[in-house]
């Protein structure tokens, strides 16, 4: 398993950007920041706290909370930890957190709203033959409220969580099972993702990576290339469906 491993990222540090290994038939989105907007979580930080903890923080702590969970193969669901990494920035910096205040950021996270180009970037890929597909840390419920609220539910052939393994993304258990349940080949699918862990933790489990650019993301060159990069989903559902990506 280590000299499998070792080996995709040897493989995938070695392709220059833009480089596609097989057929892409199918396309695995993130949800939070990639396909919906923060701002309201960052607008009700910056109103709750105001030089407090800010919802930057706040994520950082749930990520880092996921990741430990899933070395130490300990699975708590993300939305508990989005609730204990609350409680944690806010404890650092002296500031009280109620019940309320928990309640309130569950129901944000729910009914974020979608950035204008995932409606119409998905649209297209389905117009072009992908199977499209959604990826997400949050329990499988609070993805289907949250893509049913934003409108994007009917646009997707599945809709994933990794309940199913019971490890967060960047684990590539995650994008393994994924590429398993959706019937293809692990080359034969591509993340798309606006962090740039997420795009590594897929490329390592031998998947093909999009990284969006959303505003304040940025991609770290100590990571595997992805193969694409793009501004938004319509430029990368260009990308994907130009001739060149076919292999």
């Amino acid at each position: 398993m280590v000299d499998e491993l070792y080996a995709s990222i040897v493989v995938n540090a070695l392709q220059p950007e833009g480089y596609v290994v097989g057929m892409i038939s199918t396309v695995v989105f993130d949800v939070n920041e990639t396909l919906l907007s923060l701002v309201p979580v960052r607008n009700w930080f910056r109103a709750r706290f105001d030089d407090g903890p800010t919802a930057a923080e706040w994520f950082s702590e749930l990520l880092r909370l996921s990741f430990v969970s899933s070395v130490i193969d300990v699975y708590v669901p993300f939305t508990d930890l989005a609730a204990h990494a609350l409680t944690s920035v806010a404890t650092k910096q002296a500031v009280a957190t109620t019940s309320e205040d928990l309640g309130i950021v569950s129901a944000i996270l729910a009914t974020l709203p979608p950035h204008p180009d995932a409606i119409p970037g998905i649209a297209s890929l389905r117009a072009a033959g992908f199977s499209v597909a959604a990826l997400t840390n949050s329990p499988l419920a609070v993805a289907n409220t949250q893509l049913e609220h934003a409108g994007l539910s009917n646009l997707f052939d599945e809709i994933m969580s990794v309940e199913m393994v019971r490890r967060f993304k960047p684990h590539r258990s995650v994008y393994l099972a994924a590429a398993e349940r959706m019937g293809v080949d692990p080359s034969d699918t591509i993340m798309v993702a606006a962090h740039d862990w997420d795009i590594a933790g897929a490329m390592s489990a031998g998947l093909q990576g999009v990284f969006i650019e959303r505003p304040g993301q940025g991609y770290s060159p100590g990571l595997t290339p992805p193969t694409f990069r793009a501004h938004d989903i319509d430029e990368a559902a260009g990308l994907m469906s130009s001739p060149t990506s076919a292999g």
